[in-house]
């Protein structure tokens, strides 16, 4: 179970302290850099600070109850598709320059540690197929999907509009085994360290796992419960 399914979080307001926020929850902070906020801000508000940088204040703070608590969700009909759109091609530019590049340093140091290992072996190969599908649906998101806000701005014509739809109905699918999949990476983990190994390492391979799913499962709750629905429901189209 997710530490967001079962602590209650108290709700982030517009005149909480950025640092606040981060010290409740240090989980926000890459987040926050994804709105181009800078966390050395000291005692500003989060309305102060969006108001300084022109952010929208609701939408940054849709954004980070959504990811601080999983029993939070916005109201879906007042999220501007366009900063959504924004915010989810910069959640992806992170996981590519950040999240896969250390996942990968980590089982580098894995295989020095336990080289030809089974457990090496399973890990790079599930990891790496795994993180090889969710490459190619990030790039259906980008080229196929998110593009549709503009479309929907430009009155696409007919053929466009339900050409759209299909495409729509499968991405919801797509994000079926998200959660599930990683899920199941840690367990096998969990099962099989060796004894007399270094446990530090296991720890920082599990714990960026566990961040890295938290990610995916938030990620696609945007996509499936506001983006897809809303742009169906626009399209004139139901599941």
């Amino acid at each position: 179970m997710r530490d967001s399914d079962s602590i209650e979080h108290a709700l982030i307001e517009a005149d909480d302290q950025l640092c606040e926020v981060l010290g409740r929850n240090i989980d926000l902070l890459p987040i926050v850099f994804r709105f181009g906020i800078s966390p050395n801000m000291g005692q500003s508000t989060l309305e102060e600070i969006c108001l300084r940088h022109k952010i929208d204040l609701d939408f940054l703070l849709a954004v980070l109850n959504t990811y601080n608590s999983g029993n939070y969700f916005p109201n879906t009909d007042s999220i501007d598709l366009a900063l959504l759109t924004d915010f989810l091609t910069k959640t992806h530019l992170q996981l590519k320059q950040v999240t896969i590049p250390l996942l990968g340093s980590l089982m580098q140091k894995l295989k020095i540690k336990l080289p030809g290992s089974k457990l090496t072996i399973t890990l790079e190969r599930y990891l790496n197929d795994y993180i090889s599908r969710l490459m190619e649906h990030i790039e259906f998101e980008e080229k196929y999907i998110f593009p549709l806000v503009g479309l929907l701005n430009k009155n696409g014509s007919g053929s466009e509009l339900k050409t759209s739809t299909s495409k729509l109905k499968k991405l919801f699918g797509q994000h079926n085994n998200v959660e599930t999949e990683i899920s199941d990476l840690i367990m096998i983990i969990l099962q099989h360290i060796p004894e007399d190994t270094d446990i530090q390492l296991f720890h920082d391979i599990l714990h960026t796992l566990s961040h890295f799913e938290k990610e995916q499962v938030d990620h696609a709750r945007f996509e499936d419960k506001i983006l897809v629905p809303r742009l169906l429901k626009l399209f004139g189209t139901k599941f």
